[in-house]
């Protein structure tokens, strides 16, 4: 069984129009609204997702906060993270806290799906 990608995005619209490309990618895909519904997602998922999808800027609870939460629970803490966003200091924050790479919005689907592929956990052998 593959791992699925999470997609953190306060955008439902965009939220779930990268979860459609990702899963006719042929990835299985989890959603949430803010970094605390994502924290929400992890508890109650009993296998890690591979890829973390994450927006910075939210309502309830922001990208960074969301990041420097997850990397605080061992079983969560080498989950590779993917900030997509619009703002400005993004690059900087991701950098910050650890991820994997930085996509800027808006982002052409190749580019997703090539960052995606190049930046998801391996498959647990």
């Amino acid at each position: 069984m593959s791992r699925p990608l999470l997609v953190v995005d306060d955008d439902t619209d965009l939220r779930e129009a990268l979860e459609e490309v990702l899963r006719d990618a042929g990835y299985t895909v989890l959603g949430a609204g803010n970094g605390l519904q994502a924290l929400e997602v992890l508890r109650r998922e009993s296998v890690p997702p591979a890829l973390v999808l994450l927006d910075m800027m939210m309502p309830v609870m922001d990208g960074a906060t969301f990041g420097r939460q997850m990397r605080q629970v061992e079983a969560w803490k080498d989950i590779p993270v993917l900030v997509f966003s619009a703002s400005a200091n993004a690059r900087q924050v991701a950098e910050e806290m650890g991820a994997c790479g930085y996509l800027r919005k808006p982002v052409d689907v190749e580019t997703l799906l090539k960052a995606v592929d190049s930046n998801k956990a391996p498959e647990a052998v």
